[in-house]
């Protein structure tokens, strides 16, 4: 059981829940927070406009709504209705979870104005696993209306769930005043975004473990990694790296050459600045994921007058798109030096084996066509570091004239957890072929996380007769998805 309390929520949090079999429960705390902001929003909204709540939304912000009328509530319905609007592929359930997870933290962070009941419903749908159905295509960066709006509605019960039923306990009704504080937020685009950061790290840990093996397989000279060198470097990532990977190769034996190839002398460089556009990408999420970003913004306390809002931009998630876009391009740029040493482990000159690491030099092709498999896996990422922050887009009569397209950044980034996933694991498929035929013995490594992945690719099969190798890609990916392989 988590304990959303809008004050912390921790991204590994938010991948055990989004994992399934994890539950929720909202702190007292968060319950009455959220209560004292519908308090100041209701008193706010007797002294002056509110946006969404007493006017209309986007080019409607002018139109003012009739206080006196009685089927007020009813405006509120309409805009869940025309903004659940949304395209494409469903999402998965991980997903779904993950971007709930997140709107319930915050909303707990009591910056909405909204009714805590709708939490509470919140609460339930996401324990009983009554998931909504949420499409690829709606959100552009500045909220993610549309994802949001339709969870709405299947917690009215006007929208089935992913299976296809009704959720245990509809709400009967939604109030105008709660349904612009409900959808204002960008959960989805974050949920995305968490979940690829987290995989990622995993990854990018077992990226480090194989590189290490790649150089030991290659005899790679050691004194790029040294502590001297290491000082000398223009970022603490890459000092650090150096470290991880000095130990991580401590024992690998006499290098072979004076000067070693890009691939092997700058991976503190490469690997380092992944590692530090993810933390960096890390620490934004970890605020995100309990900010009020509502618009309009709820602050002060009716009770001592101190009530009022705040219309602002904040929604836009400018950051995050930049942060993924930089992120995607450290990892882009690292991919160079990985399909570098996926060719250099099929070249006799670098392992002492026969080229392609076939059974024999009679012609074999051994793993020669897993560099075109990587080659097209690394395309895939490249193409996914052309920044989005870059777009932009006029919308609602002008109303809105700039997106930050950070939902079209986290949904690249899904895709290049998978890419890399595949690249990492072709790396560590021909690293550890390489490390066998040399016959190369874990007690030779001083490191026990080398060691570890070392063993891990000798569970890989040992035939190097020419055959199908995508039973060997597939038991290499999935290994590089594992957080135990790399520690």
């Amino acid at each position: 059981m988590i304990e959303i309390d809008g004050k912390r929520l921790h991204l590994s949090d938010i991948a055990a829940v989004a994992g399934g079999g994890t539950k929720v429960t909202l702190a007292p705390s968060a319950v009455e927070r959220m209560a004292a902001s519908q308090r100041s929003a209701r008193a706010t909204a007797l002294s002056r406009p509110v946006y969404g709540r007493s006017t209309g939304v986007g080019a409607n912000r002018s139109v003012a709504l009739d206080a006196g009328d009685k089927d007020l509530n009813v405006h509120g319905l309409n805009l869940l209705r025309s903004h659940a609007v949304d395209a494409g592929r469903v999402l998965d359930r991980e997903t779904v979870r993950a971007m709930l997870v997140i709107r319930l933290s915050q909303l707990a962070a009591g910056s909405s104005g909204i009714n805590p009941s709708v939490a509470d419903a919140v609460v339930d749908m996401l324990n009983a696993d009554a998931l909504p159905e949420v499409r690829e295509f709606g959100g552009i960066g500045t909220a993610d209306l549309p994802a949001l709006a339709g969870t709405a509605l299947t917690l009215l019960g006007e929208r089935p769930t992913m299976d296809g039923r009704r959720v245990p306990a509809p709400l009967e009704t939604w109030a105008t005043e709660d349904a612009l504080p409900f959808i204002s937020s960008s959960a989805l685009t974050i949920a995305q975004a968490a979940l690829a950061h987290q995989r990622l790290s995993t990854i990018v840990e077992n990226l480090t473990t194989a590189s290490a093996l790649s150089f030991a397989a290659m005899s790679g000279n050691p004194e790029a990694l040294s502590p001297e060198v290491a000082r000398a470097a223009d970022s603490p990532a890459v000092t650090e790296m150096a470290g991880v990977l000095r130990g991580l190769v401590e024992g690998s034996g006499e290098p072979a050459r004076i000067q070693d190839p890009y691939c092997l002398r700058t991976l503190p460089q490469a690997l380092g600045s992944v590692v530090e556009e993810l933390d960096a990408l890390g620490t934004l999420l970890e605020r995100l994921v309990v900010a009020g970003h509502e618009n309009p913004l709820v602050y002060g306390s009716a009770e001592d007058g101190s009530n009022g809002v705040a219309h602002h931009g904040l929604f836009q998630m400018t950051s995050l798109a930049r942060r993924m876009d930089a992120l995607q391009l450290a990892i882009g740029a690292a991919c160079a030096t990985n399909l570098r040493r996926i060719s250099l482990l099929c070249d006799p000159a670098y392992t002492g084996l026969h080229r392609f690491l076939a059974g024999d030099d009679a012609g074999q092709s051994g793993v020669m066509m897993l560099e075109y498999v990587a080659a097209a896996a690394v395309g895939r990422i490249r193409a996914n570091a052309q920044p989005v922050s870059l777009q932009t887009v006029v919308l609602s009569l002008g109303a809105e004239e700039d997106a930050s397209f950070a939902s079209v950044a986290s949904s690249h980034m899904d895709s290049t957890v998978r890419a890399l996933s595949t690249v990492v694991g072709i790396e560590l498929l021909c690293a550890s072929r390489a490390l066998r035929l040399q016959g190369r013995t874990r007690e030779e490594f001083a490191s026990p996380r080398f060691r570890k992945a070392f063993d891990a690719g000798l569970s890989l099969p040992a035939d190097v007769q020419d055959r199908d190798l995508r039973p060997d890609v597939d038991a290499a990916v999935h290994l590089t998805v594992l957080p135990e392989f790399g520690r």
